[in-house]
């Protein structure tokens, strides 16, 4: 989790850049009229391709949803009343996904495009995006609607009533064809006065899917496979490789044993025929190639975690 609110907890307090609401309930909304009021979401710095998440807020007044849209609106402002959810920086955003405010659940050309005559949403939005009012109609007020919380999938009647059709709703997820390193941001839009129209958040969480910084990232199953039996083959090859060398140094050492030696082999003879178990000090192929072994296992355990965590 990258980015996370819930005002629903007494002890959370709303970012600097955005307002404090606690009547009729505890919510973070917009400061400036006809702008953006942005959260900065840091992702230090991971790569990733799929970003996920879900909001929940409520409307005050008449916001417009796409109605308003015009050539002098684009994704650097106040294209739409609602949550835009983009990264990048500022002149060089780029789109993640959008949440609407209409202005009502009737048909109207500044409600949800799901109506008759909602507004359509912008080329650069698309179908990325969920729109809901929490005000049923006909009539606005300058009022916080808080009896239907908005992007929940509920409370849809009318005309809007095909808004909630998505299964995933609150969430959304948005996969990109590249990986991104660059941070989020969240910006809580309306294009008209404050007293007019106003958007707010009462909680939201953010997700972000990190992609791994090793060549086996992109490579296949088969490809890792054939790495994996190309490092077994390696080590086994090793381990052969000691055993033989300590096998030879043993043969040459016993040409030369000298009386101490010999009364240390008796005397390790007669201890094993006690039942006393040891091991010769020039007769150590065995724990040796044991020991190499056990290396080698601890090797490749730690080789097929690199694989399974890529």
């Amino acid at each position: 989790m990258v980015g996370y609110l819930n005002m629903t907890d007494p002890t959370q307090l709303c970012p600097v850049s955005w307002q404090t609401f606690t009547s009729p309930r505890s919510m973070c909304g917009k400061k400036t009229t006809a702008a953006c009021d942005s959260l900065k979401i840091p992702t230090a710095g991971a790569s990733y391709r799929t970003v996920c998440g879900w909001f929940r807020g409520y409307q005050m007044g008449s916001p417009d949803a796409f109605g308003l849209i015009n050539s002098a609106f684009n994704l650097e402002n106040e294209y739409v009343d609602g949550i835009s959810i983009t990264y990048g920086s500022p002149g060089n955003r780029h789109h993640v996904y959008t949440y609407a405010a209409g202005v009502y659940e009737l048909s109207d050309w500044n409600a949800c495009p799901c109506t008759e005559e909602g507004g359509s949403s912008s080329w650069f939005v698309g179908y990325d995006y969920h729109c809901e009012s929490g005000n049923p109609g006909p009539g606005r007020e300058s009022v916080w609607y808080v009896s239907d919380v908005l992007w929940d999938g509920k409370q849809c009647g009318g005309n809007e009533s095909t808004c909630c059709n998505s299964h995933d709703l609150p969430w959304f997820c948005k996969t990109f064809p590249n990986p991104i390193s660059e941070n989020l941001e969240v910006r809580i839009c309306t294009d008209q006065e404050l007293s007019n129209e106003n958007v707010a958040i009462e909680s939201f969480e953010l997700y972000i899917s990190v992609q791994a910084n090793t060549a086996l990232a992109s490579m296949d199953t088969s490809t890792v496979i054939g790495i994996t039996f190309a490092i077994l083959f390696v080590m086994f090859s090793l381990v052969v490789l000691v055993a033989v060398c300590v096998c030879c140094l043993v043969k040459r050492k016993s040409k030369h044993i000298t009386g101490a030696q010999g009364m240390r082999r008796l005397q390790t003879y007669q201890r094993t025929r006690t039942g006393q178990r040891m091991w010769p000090e020039d007769e150590m192929v065995l724990p040796i190639i044991l020991r190499a072994m056990l290396v080698t296992y601890a090797c490749l355990r730690i080789k097929k975690i690199q694989i399974y965590v890529t």
